[in-house]
């Protein structure tokens, strides 16, 4: 039996792709960047692929190829992410047993400095309490597999450390429809009442921008499918993740990245302003609570 090939590190992938995208600003084809650099041709597709690690050194070569000069943090960033274990951080013990789309999109968003997310149904993972995890993924929709349940909730809560890291926490801006403030769980009547605590004490923090989509506004703003847009430090472009409890699907093309986030700007023209917004999750936790 044939084994499926697993695809790179995402990281290798984001600096494989960067690197093409300099070369074919440059307007030159791989075989001529490969023969200048003195490459063979088959290396230079590996890289671009992701599938080999480069070093400093070659990747300062190929920007200075490619017409960028003394682009020392560029050089490095891209370096360190070609070179970087898949494992290295606090999803390193998830390997194999979780998606590689899920795990794709952990790394990802642990090096944002800002996300940008919009769910139509649900409170925003990266805002869930505790309580509200579990009982999302001991639903129905995650039937008779409580280790796997059990697995992407304590992940899901592990995510969170990058709105607290110290000296850079992310800055996440979030658009909650409001019915998913209506929401109630039977057999646990407490969750909703911690959940809509967590939700009024992250508004109130600096890095965190909350706006709700209430429930007045037109059907459009709340029928979107739920997305997340991850920008980074330079040289790394946006992304755009089309949200699912398993990874979902990341675009990368920039015009899509555009388009997605001029519907994220007209969604939050229609939610509430972050002041009213608290107002509003109070209000809900206290008539309700």
């Amino acid at each position: 039996m044939t084994q499926k090939k697993v695809p790179p590190p995402v990281m290798r992938r984001r600096v494989g792709g960067l690197l093409r995208d300099y070369r074919e600003r440059a307007d030159l084809q791989p075989g001529v960047a490969a023969k200048r650099l003195g490459w063979h041709s088959t290396r230079q597709g590996r890289i671009e692929r992701g599938i080999y690690r480069v070093s400093e050194d070659d990747i300062r070569n190929m920007l200075e190829l490619y017409g960028i000069h003394g682009d020392e943090d560029a050089v490095r960033e891209l370096a360190t992410a070609s070179n970087e274990s898949e494992k290295a951080g606090w999803w390193g013990a998830y390997v194999g047993q979780i998606s590689k789309a899920l795990l794709d999109f952990v790394i990802l968003e642990s090096k944002a400095k800002k996300i940008r997310v919009q769910h139509p149904a649900i409170i925003p993972g990266l805002l869930q309490a505790p309580g509200y995890i579990r009982e999302i993924f001991n639903s129905p929709l995650h039937p008779n597999n409580r280790d796997l349940s059990d697995m992407l909730s304590a992940i899901r809560m592990a995510r969170q450390e990058v709105l607290h890291r110290p000296g850079n926490p992310v800055h996440l801006h979030a658009l909650i429809s409001e019915s998913a403030l209506l929401h109630r769980f039977p057999q646990s009547p407490g969750v909703m009442k911690e959940q809509l605590r967590k939700l009024a004490d992250d508004a109130e923090r600096p890095n965190i921008t909350i706006q709700i989509v209430p429930v007045e506004a037109p059907a459009y703003a709340a029928a979107n499918q739920a997305m997340t847009i991850l920008d980074f430090r330079h040289p790394w472009p946006a992304v755009v993740s089309i949200d699912s409890s398993l990874g979902g699907n990341v675009l990368e093309h920039p015009a899509e990245v555009d388009d997605l986030g001029v519907v994220f700007d007209q969604i939050a023209n229609l939610a509430l302003p972050a002041d009213e917004s608290r107002e509003r999750i109070n209000s809900h936790l206290e008539e309700k609570f």
